[in-house]
């Protein structure tokens, strides 16, 4: 899901699941590549869930949120709406095929294609 908010001051960040499953542990890694390849800032969905005042401020500022979740629970989503902060893009890894508890996990494969996903739909969105 895509919604629109732009303003702030141009920052994109991402808030992964980094959940103990596979596919939570695929959501973290695709937000660190996303990170390292210029996507945007890895930010600290626990810090928002605890309050911190200056990561809320920060995140309130950002001109877009990315939010990777590691399936239908949505936790990284909602602490998000919990703090009120809204939500640009939202991916839950399993409505890409991913599953949770893999008989054959692939992690690399996995994070490469929600990677992917998420390029796309930030390329799409701008």
């Amino acid at each position: 899901m895509v919604s629109g908010c732009c303003g702030g001051n141009g920052e994109t960040l991402i808030f992964t699941c980094a959940g103990a499953a596979h596919s939570g542990q695929v959501a973290n890694r695709a937000g660190i590549s996303l990170m390292q390849e210029g996507a945007g800032s890895l930010f600290c969905i626990a810090a928002v869930g605890a309050e911190i005042p200056e990561k809320l401020t920060r995140a309130r500022s950002a001109r877009r949120r990315v939010v990777i979740d590691g399936c239908e629970d949505h936790c990284a989503r909602k602490i998000m709406e919990k703090a009120g902060l809204p939500v640009d893009l939202h991916v839950d890894v399993t409505e890409l095929g991913i599953e949770k508890k893999p008989e054959q996990p692939h992690l690399v494969l996995h994070t490469k294609r929600v990677v992917e996903h998420v390029t796309k739909a930030l390329s799409e969105s701008t």
